[in-house]
């Protein structure tokens, strides 16, 4: 049912955002999970953007169609597949062909039967109409109108807390989370805010590039830095680093849809596996 967003209050915020909303999403008994801060925008409407999304979207053929203007252009997506085709290429046994990175965003990325799972911590892309800053659209809102009141809904309400409940209920065995200027946003949503950490240092060449690293339960949360910007993980060289890093924590079954390829030429499609289709509503956030 949809609802003018005028109209709703921090109640309906709060249930609406306690959901998938704003979540990629693919496969959520992956063993890879990657949280990014936010959802940029491609056309949702604010309307469904507002409701919640019970269900996780999936980047289906259905998706793939109705993208295939913007999927090239999706650079930070783009590098988090060069991630994980170098973190599947670091689990391979003898004789296995690597999968590329290109490839692997064509043909895999966040298949509802897939290898990972993408989530964002907040729901709503900075920039919501893709044109406007926030305060233009939301400047009337007595909840929404302010920034810092919308996020506090999201820490103290139910959006945190069910990302924190799907990550105790899933398991996965790493959870990829890009940005460190929300690193306290990241620990607290995954639960993961009173595990001491550790550093690691990735220097495949003459950058070195900080993470650190945080282990409960079977699960180890990895923050990196965002893969765009002057001082994030941007180079081809980093990336496969970073995957390689990665892959400590998984086996080579846990890219079990891309396991069995024989040959780099014959490569099946996770895109459409029998499964959960994305809707309209639960998948027109594309990341950037």
């Amino acid at each position: 049912m949809q609802c003018r967003f005028s109209e709703l209050g921090p109640l309906e915020l709060d249930l609406a955002f306690a959901s998938f909303s704003g979540m990629e999403g693919g496969n959520l008994s992956a063993a890879v999970w990657v949280c990014d801060v936010v959802p940029p925008f491609s056309g949702m409407p604010l309307e469904f953007a507002l409701q919640a999304q019970h269900r996780p979207a999936s980047w289906d053929s259905w998706y793939r169609r109705q993208h295939a203007e913007i999927l090239p252009r999706l650079q930070t997506q783009f590098r988090i597949a060069r991630v994980l085709a170098a973190a599947r290429e670091a689990t391979l046994p003898p004789g296995r062909p690597p999968v590329s990175a290109q490839e692997y965003f064509d043909r895999y990325l966040y298949a509802a039967h897939g290898n990972e799972f993408k989530l964002s911590l907040f729901p709503l892309p900075t920039h919501p109409d893709g044109k406007r800053p926030w305060t233009h659209i939301f400047g009337g809102h007595p909840t929404m109108g302010s920034k810092s009141k919308y996020e506090r809904i999201c820490r103290d309400g139910g959006r945190f807390p069910f990302i924190r409940g799907l990550r105790e209920l899933h398991r996965p065995k790493v959870i990829l989370c890009l940005g460190q200027r929300q690193r306290e946003d990241y620990l607290r949503a995954f639960g993961f805010d009173n595990v001491p950490p550790t550093e690691a240092i990735l220097q495949p060449a003459d950058i070195p590039a900080r993470l650190m690293v945080y282990e409960q339960a079977g699960t180890t949360l990895i923050v990196s830095p965002p893969f765009a910007g002057c001082q994030g993980l941007c180079s081809d060289t980093l990336l496969e680093a970073l995957g390689g890093f990665v892959a400590k924590w998984l086996r080579a079954e846990d890219f079990r849809t891309t396991l069995a390829i024989a040959t780099p030429q014959a490569l099946p499609s996770a895109v459409d596996s029998p499964g959960q289709s994305s809707e309209p509503a639960a998948s027109a956030f594309a990341a950037g």
